[in-house]
């Protein structure tokens, strides 16, 4: 085989694989963006490792802190809630968020203090496949805190 020969299938070869490379290329750019346009949230089914229980509670969570911060979340809060929140305000400070706690399927318990005041939230959820995140925040009401559970969230704050 002369040199010429098999410089020349070499050139054919490298030019076959610059266009392989080039359309590969272009293909995963293509497929990455259409992915970032398409304004959907991919969810991993996880089994174990993901827990109804978990989302509820990061969702009470966020969604009480959207209205304190007065940045509500759609997302979060359903339509009975975004409309009433346009119509008054929701004014409680919070200065950290002590405890979430699941008391049962749709109801979460808030602990927050503000300065020195402790205080504790009833947060009623409402599940649907239709939501977003599954839950929406439905319903907020404040209720008392006992002084042992205030002593305990003391003592868990320090």
């Amino acid at each position: 085989m002369k040199l010429e020969s098999f410089e020349n299938a070499v050139q054919i070869e490298l030019r076959f694989l610059r266009k392989a490379i080039i359309g590969v290329g272009s293909g995963f750019i293509i497929m990455f963006v259409l992915v970032l346009l398409s304004k959907q949230n991919y969810f991993v089914q996880g089994g174990e490792f993901v827990k109804e229980r978990a989302l509820a509670s990061w969702v009470c969570s966020e969604a009480f802190m959207s209205i304190v911060t007065h940045k509500p979340s759609t997302d979060l809060l359903t339509d009975e809630i975004v409309s009433s929140l346009k119509k008054s305000d929701f004014n409680v400070e919070v200065d950290e968020l002590l405890a979430v706690q699941m008391i049962e399927e749709n109801k979460c318990r808030l602990i927050s203090k503000t300065g020195q005041v402790v205080r504790s939230f009833l947060v009623d959820l409402v599940g649907s496949k239709k939501n977003l995140f599954f839950y929406k925040l439905s319903e907020i009401n404040e209720i008392s805190i006992s002084h042992d559970e205030l002593e305990e969230t003391a003592k868990e704050g320090k």
